[in-house]
């Protein structure tokens, strides 16, 4: 009983199966200590920010509350004062360019170490969806050494899993050849929906949605269009990419516990909220040797589940992010949906492929431009209907046929602002 990411954490904790979440708490709070002394000796950066706390003190959850969050700006303005490593020891640099930061990027640094263990975690995280001797199609990330595909073709070749790995110059039609005879499709929600529009008659086995939100509403599409096993997976650069993935129960996420400890603080105050209550997503790395993370604030929102999972497992998962907090924010201040609740009402349409969502206007008379892919019948007054029973009446509304290809246009979905000047 439990899913292959309990296997893995019993057999590389040596905690035995089936863990014990106290125990492996314990061994959480070890490798925090260890973390916070390698961090205050090697990092510049968190040598002033740990300077003057307790780092012995107490139990392992008052020394984690002890800790001062870490941002995502600190990362673009200060990124190489987070390294525990020289620059020689460094294996790759990853570049992220920042929400809301014009111009300025993040850099993540990973050692050896660090991609392998991303490499072992995705060798259990795959368990439930594959087996030896099938093939998976990767649609994002690319074939750059130690990208993400790169690393989840090593993991499955490690159990006779044959990758293909999207080509830059691909499009749709590209992807749908390589799928013909995959058993497993991975890519984010918005290009698998796009391909079981396009090919209602491809017979995954399994799909694993990753590297954006993931709606509902393209979860039911594809299991619909598709019968098949739909996973997602949660994960970020800053963490190493894995952070958790679904079992074949696929209620909640199964976490990445011996890297990582979650927590789910209030937004506004940073109070840490019990299991079951929404906030934002703050993750603490406990083995990075490159750059480690204490109490890093993602800006996703979601909760933790307690509750033993259906298929056996005691430790705690995470359930499914519901948005960039930010976005939500920016979008409820004009009377608008975030892009995440648009995916949740337009997706759902049959004829909907894929659509764009743009706000434009002035400050005192916006205008949500939709820019959809249907199909051939499609009507676009199907997303107005769906669109005016949610809208505030002083936000307009524009519509407008396109096509998009979700293969080729690479990137996490979002409302683009076109504000004019008064």
């Amino acid at each position: 009983m439990g899913s292959p990411i309990d296997s893995w954490i019993a057999e590389r904790s040596g905690l035995g199966h089936p863990v014990d979440p106290a125990e492996l708490a314990a061994w959480q709070g070890l490798r925090l200590r260890e973390a916070l002394a390698r961090a205050f000796a090697h990092s510049p950066f968190y040598r002033r920010r740990l300077s003057g706390i307790d780092l012995e003190g107490g139990g392992d959850r008052e020394l984690l509350e002890r800790i001062p969050f870490t941002y995502p700006a600190q990362l673009v303005n200060e990124g190489p004062a987070f390294l525990c490593l020289p620059p020689e020891a460094v294996a790759r640099i990853a570049s992220l360019y920042s929400s809301g930061t014009e111009g300025t990027h993040k850099r993540v640094y990973f050692s050896a170490a660090d991609l392998e263990r991303t490499v072992d975690f995705f060798d259990f995280g795959m368990r439930e969806l594959v087996e030896p001797g099938d093939r998976c199609l990767v649609l994002f990330s690319s074939r750059t050494e130690h990208s993400i595909a790169r690393l989840l073709e090593t993991a499955l070749a490690r159990r006779g899993i044959a990758t293909i790995i999207r080509e830059p110059a691909w499009g749709a039609s590209e992807a749908l050849d390589a799928a013909g005879d995959c058993d497993c499709i991975v890519g984010m929600p918005a290009q698998l929906h796009y391909l079981s529009r396009l090919a209602p008659r491809l017979r995954p086995k399994t799909v694993l949605l990753s590297a954006d939100y993931v709606p509902r509403s393209i979860v039911g599409a594809l299991e619909a269009a598709w019968p098949c096993r739909v996973f997602s997976h949660y994960g970020m650069t800053e963490l190493g990419y894995g952070c958790a993935v679904q079992c074949a129960g696929r209620e909640g996420h199964h976490l990445r516990s011996l890297d990582h400890i979650i927590e789910i603080v209030d937004p506004n105050s940073g109070r840490v909220l019990a299991p079951g209550n929404e906030g934002e997503l703050v993750i603490t790395t406990l083995r990075n040797e490159a750059m480690p993370l204490f109490r890093y604030r993602t800006g996703d929102r979601s909760s933790l589940c307690a509750e033993p999972c259906v298929c056996g497992s005691a430790l705690p998962r995470l359930q499914a992010v519901t948005g960039r907090i930010a976005g939500i924010h920016e979008a409820a201040a004009v009377g608008c949906p975030s892009i995440h609740e648009l995916d949740e009402l337009l997706f759902s349409i049959p004829s909907l492929r894929n659509y764009e969502a743009r706000l434009g206007g002035l400050p005192s008379a916006m205008q949500l431009r939709i820019n959809a892919d249907l199909e051939e019948g499609g009507e676009p007054e199907a997303i107005e209907r769906r669109l005016r029973e949610r809208l505030p009446p002083g936000l307009g509304l524009e519509l407008d046929r396109t096509t998009i290809d979700p293969i080729r246009t690479q990137g996490k979905r979002r409302i683009t602002r076109e504000m004019e000047a008064r």
